[in-house]
């Protein structure tokens, strides 16, 4: 069983016409888009895997509620957040 998803022909670039090339774009970008909403608040790359205030749990990235009510208490105190 092989678990590549794309033939060699797919994966050659190269030799594409430009018409084929901006199907092959348009594709990739269609479906980025359709997972927006689902990964608004993931990081793909840096130091943080999930934006702050934001949590990872097993049905998806949720807003972590304790992050903004400690946000919230700096405010009262009169500390500017991240500080």
């Amino acid at each position: 069983m092989s678990e590549e998803f794309l033939s060699s022909e797919d994966l050659d670039l190269r030799n594409l016409s430009w018409e084929e090339l901006m199907v092959w774009w348009t594709a990739w970008l269609r479906q980025a888009q359709a997972t927006n909403e689902q990964d608004a608040h993931l990081y793909s790359h840096g130091v943080f895997r999930v934006e702050p205030g934001w949590k990872l749990t097993p049905s998806g990235v949720v807003r972590d509620e304790e992050f903004w009510a400690s946000q919230r208490e700096h405010e009262a105190d009169g500390d500017s957040p991240g500080r």
